[in-house]
């Protein structure tokens, strides 16, 4: 149960009224037997006994309140948004939900899964395009992707996007450190970083979508409503606050959905569904599980920025 401030306002008010009066039998009986046994004022030891109810009373509001927000920071409630490009934008927020990428498509079913989006490009074989880990094992090691300009790491949920440096900072080490910790690693075009657009060859435009890490320090999914260049998602990014942005898969490969707060019903998106069933890689926002802290005994060396400016594809 998700209690709004409203509700528990009224719901103090209520035990208020109860506490200032003292009216009901059982709490005079018990106040006049507390007060014959202690030799003590009646109207004394029933304020005592009002105070003591405060104290249970505000544990309890405050319990209910932190409760109310636990579960408001893992539910997942889309918010939109329209800059001066005229393009509407859907913003999902991570909040306290975790990251996961899976290669078996994940079914709707499971009521912990909030989020599903295509996230790696898929090849005309239909393979994850790019070396990938999926909770610790690890596809195509030795066909890095050059081109690609970027990749995140996802450990306990939690991710780190970052410049591939024309597969340099994909070497042997990070993808053997990624799969000790059971995370996840998958390439893809870095179209922003460090608070920068990248620039792009490519002039078509299609339905954009990508993983975003504000100036703040938080993530989520951002997806515009309509088909535009790179250059104009790339630029409303930047305008949106974000620092890095990390694109998914999209064209005819994009449809996802997401699960309503509300009424959990699953909702799709993406304009071109098109090529659904040719999806190999999914990103997921899942409801958290209490997990270990990554066992990375290195740090990950980042070099050169990379702008993947020569590769065409939705």
């Amino acid at each position: 149960m998700d209690l709004g401030t409203d509700q528990v306002h009224n719901a103090y008010m209520q035990i208020q009224y109860y506490l200032e009066t003292c009216e009901t039998p059982s709490s005079r009986a018990m106040c006049g037997l507390i007060a014959s046994r202690s030799g003590r004022n009646a109207l004394s030891v029933r304020k005592l006994f009002q105070r003591a109810l405060r104290l249970v009373v505000w544990a309890f509001l405050i319990s209910l309140l932190a409760n109310s927000a636990a579960m408001a920071a893992n539910e997942l409630v889309p918010k939109r948004v329209k800059l001066a490009s005229g393009v509407v934008y859907t913003l999902f927020s991570q909040g306290n939900l975790a990251f996961d990428f899976v290669v078996v498509r994940p079914s709707p079913m499971r009521s912990d899964i909030l989020l599903c989006i295509p996230a790696a490009f898929t090849t005309a074989h239909n393979q994850v395009d790019g070396v990938f880990i999926s909770n610790g094992a690890i596809g195509n090691g030795s066909a890095v992707n050059k081109d690609l300009g970027g990749a995140i790491i996802i450990e306990n949920g939690k991710c780190r996007l970052f410049p591939s440096d024309k597969g340099a900072a994909l070497s042997e080490e990070v993808l053997q450190g990624v799969q000790q910790s059971h995370g996840s690693l998958f390439q893809q075009f870095l179209i922003v970083h460090e608070c920068k657009p990248a620039s792009f060859k490519d002039k078509s435009k299609f339905q954009r979508r990508a993983i975003c890490q504000t100036t703040k320090g938080t993530f989520g999914i951002i997806e515009s409503d309509r088909p535009i260049s790179f250059a104009t998602f790339n630029d409303d990014l930047v305008a949106l606050g974000i620092k890095e942005a990390l694109y998914a898969d999209m064209g005819a490969w994009g449809e996802g959905w997401y699960r309503n707060a509300t009424t959990d019903k699953i909702i799709k998106i993406g304009l071109d569904r098109s090529l659904t069933y040719k999806q190999s890689n999914w990103l997921l926002l899942k409801k958290p599980k209490f997990v270990e802290e990554p066992r990375r005994a290195f740090p990950i060396r980042l070099h050169l920025r990379d702008t993947p400016g020569s590769v065409s594809r939705h």
